[in-house]
């Protein structure tokens, strides 16, 4: 089946005018990331998705429904391909998407969110004020590093696990002779910290 939707390389030259999204966002002389939509009609209207903090472009189709999961450079938007406003906006800085069974994980340079549907979605904010590095998927554990900086700019890591059939979050401390940003010794279990679930729904 044809997706209903189509990330474009830029605003058309001529046809029907675009809509900005949001409503406040861009002028008209303004491009930000432009994906055409088919409704059920085969009409066709085009989306100019204000930008986020991020280069990241993304869309795909949420696995319970119609509605479209957009990430314009790290803004991200659920949108219906039949209605011109959207279902739900948030974040601005996600750079990358992994997919795991009906959910999409987006990943800020802060934060992480679990998206399912406009009803289900998870957000896990504010981890660490230098960034989340290094993520990966293993089975159902999205794994990875945040990161911290003292005021002489040490730099410091901690790493983390987080179970996507559970959303417990484990937070891996390593030991103090383990801090250096650029030290690969092995974390030992003892090291964890935390496990907790710090979620906010939508």
């Amino acid at each position: 089946m044809k997706e209903k939707f189509e990330i474009l390389k830029g605003l058309p030259a001529y046809g029907e005018m675009y809509i900005s999204i949001p409503e406040n966002g861009y002028s008209e002389f303004s491009e930000g990331l432009v994906i055409k939509f088919i409704k059920k009609d085969n009409t066709e209207w085009i989306g100019n998705f204000e930008t986020g903090s991020s280069s990241f472009k993304f869309a795909a189709k949420l696995k319970s429904s119609e509605n479209v999961l957009i990430i314009a450079c790290g803004n991200c938007y659920i949108m219906n391909p039949e209605e011109t406003k959207p279902k739900v906006e948030f974040g601005h800085d996600y750079k990358y998407v992994f997919e795991y069974k009906t959910k999409f994980v987006l990943v800020g340079e802060y934060s992480i969110s679990i998206v399912e549907s406009i009803d289900k979605i998870e957000h896990l904010d504010n981890l660490y004020y230098d960034g989340i590095t290094n993520v990966k998927l293993e089975d159902e554990n999205l794994i990875g590093e945040l990161n911290s900086y003292d005021s002489y700019g040490e730099g410091y890591k901690s790493d983390f696990i987080l179970n996507l059939e559970t959303s417990e979050f484990k937070e891996i401390e390593r030991i103090k002779n383990q801090n250096k940003v650029n030290n690969q010794n092995e974390i030992s279990p003892k090291d964890v910290v935390e496990n907790k679930k710090w979620w906010k729904f939508w």
